[in-house]
């Protein structure tokens, strides 16, 4: 709904400019979030061949991991997004949560898309309640002021009738203070309650480890030892690898993924480059080549200079 929304405002500015304008279908909802990418149109609508050879490619945000799967960008290196453990499961929705880009970990904002976008939206109207449209300051003339920031109005005018009409179209009903399990608000920032743990759907026979990412690992029990990995807060690197050798050696991929993926949430960056390999067979062991591919997309975000004390 939101996109077929978007290529509606790229159609109409179409027809107005007779030219299309493609940022429109990442920016138009930018009083919520961006999109993500661009979307292919909906089927029968005409597009200009540019739209056949843009890169459509979902990006990981820096210091995610390839289960959190971005719909929107906030605009601020925060990204929201979906989390999809297992994506061989072939789930219609999953729990949406805010990727912050500073630092690893993510906030649970919604069990679900909807109510992941009533936050979002109750999110926009808390932000307008504390940047309210200006009004003609004392002293000034109303009939100039007005000439001059009308636009403003107008612009804010639009963008609420927007929310009205997406918030009726979800029936959901935001609200600048609503809460939501998993967060909580410091003015508008958006805040982790780190009390409430982020639950997934196991399936009968399947097994869910919680990870440093905030994510973990959603797999077949069979696909785990016996014993939980430990990584340390500053794990040393060779050792991590051999664990992940051994165990992905001896047909537990989950509990290799667990023991990757913390190490490299606990370890610096540099580390990237030497779990990727194995990383990557996890995923594909565990029947999920998708994301052995979004490690490459991963890669350059991760080319610091190393420091550690022992090469690597």
């Amino acid at each position: 709904m939101l996109i077929d929304i978007a290529w509606q405002a790229a159609y109409d500015f179409c027809k107005e400019n007779e030219t299309y304008d493609y940022t429109l279908l990442m920016s138009h909802y930018d009083f919520m979030f961006d999109l993500a990418t661009i979307p292919r149109p909906p089927d029968g609508c005409d597009a200009y061949p540019e739209f056949e050879n843009l890169d459509r490619q979902l990006s990981v945000p820096h210091f995610a991991t390839p289960e959190f799967v971005p719909f929107g960008s906030l605009g601020d290196g925060g990204d929201v997004g979906w989390l999809v453990p297992a994506p061989e499961l072939g789930r219609l929705d999953h729990p949406v949560v805010l990727a912050n880009g500073h630092d690893h970990g993510v906030t649970l904002i919604g069990a679900d898309t909807r109510t992941g976008l009533e936050f979002m939206l109750s999110w926009t109207l808390r932000q307008w309640r504390e940047n309210p449209v200006p009004e003609p300051p004392a002293g000034r003339d109303p009939d100039v002021w007005l000439a001059q920031n009308q636009y403003r109005i107008d612009a804010r005018a639009k963008d609420q009738r927007l929310v009205d009409r997406l918030a009726a179209e979800l029936r959901i009903d935001p609200a600048p203070d609503r809460t939501f399990p998993g967060s909580w608000w410091e003015g508008t920032t958006v805040r982790e309650d780190t009390e409430c743990d982020i639950v997934f759907d196991v399936p009968e026979g399947w097994r869910h480890e919680p990870g440093a990412d905030g994510i973990g690992v959603l797999a077949p029990a069979d696909a785990y030892a016996d014993r939980r990995p430990v990584v340390a807060d500053r794990p040393l690197l060779e050792p991590e690898l051999l664990a992940a050798t051994c165990w992905l050696d001896a047909g537990y991929p989950a509990t290799a993924l667990l023991a990757l993926k913390d190490t490299f949430v606990s370890g610096p960056s540099c580390y990237f480059a030497d779990l990727k390999p194995l990383w990557a067979r996890a995923y594909r062991d565990l029947g999920r080549p998708e994301y052995a591919n979004r490690l490459d997309l991963m890669a350059p975000s991760y080319q610091d200079s190393c420091y550690c004390p022992t090469p690597h």
